[in-house]
């Protein structure tokens, strides 16, 4: 074999154990779940390598979710609820991160965020096809911004 495919191959290799290290990481700290309506749910988002997959996946779900201040600080702690018109409980996840996308049926939808007492509700319509975004704004001091590593939905 000659010393520039060795190289090649070598590198290549490296390259692959790398993005499989990466998606490795990025799969243990993302949290997958279903919501009341049995649709998918994920949250994560701490840190670049969680939240550009994230935002890549967000066209793949009618609502995103994220939790930052106003500074644009990401934020993590923050317990999410999500209420179909009915006033049924569609979702009740405390997130540890600051990205959570949901599949939800078309509807209109009541989400609240709570962070350290504060509390704070927007109201969404989601149609086929469409997305809504909602960012919920906290006003804390960044160094009190939590590093919990993921979300827990609550059982």
């Amino acid at each position: 074999m000659t010393h520039p495919l060795r190289r090649q191959l070598l590198l290549g290799g490296i390259a692959a154990a790398l993005a499989s290290t990466l998606s490795a990481s990025f799969a243990q700290n993302l949290v997958e779940g279903r919501t009341a309506q049995d649709r998918r749910f994920l949250a994560g988002g701490v840190g670049l390598e969680e939240s550009e997959p994230l935002k890549a996946m967000a066209p793949s779900f009618p609502l995103t979710i994220v939790v930052a201040s106003p500074a644009g600080a990401y934020l993590a702690d923050t317990h999410v609820t999500i209420q179909d018109a009915r006033g049924q409980p569609v979702l009740d996840t405390q997130l540890y991160s600051p990205y959570l996308l949901v599949d939800l049926a078309p509807g209109r939808y009541d989400i609240e965020a709570t962070h350290r007492g504060m509390h704070k509700s927007q109201r969404v319509a989601t149609e086929a096809n469409s997305r809504a975004r909602v960012v919920f704004t906290f006003d804390v001091p960044v160094d009190q911004v939590s590093q919990s590593p993921v979300a827990r939905p609550l059982q």
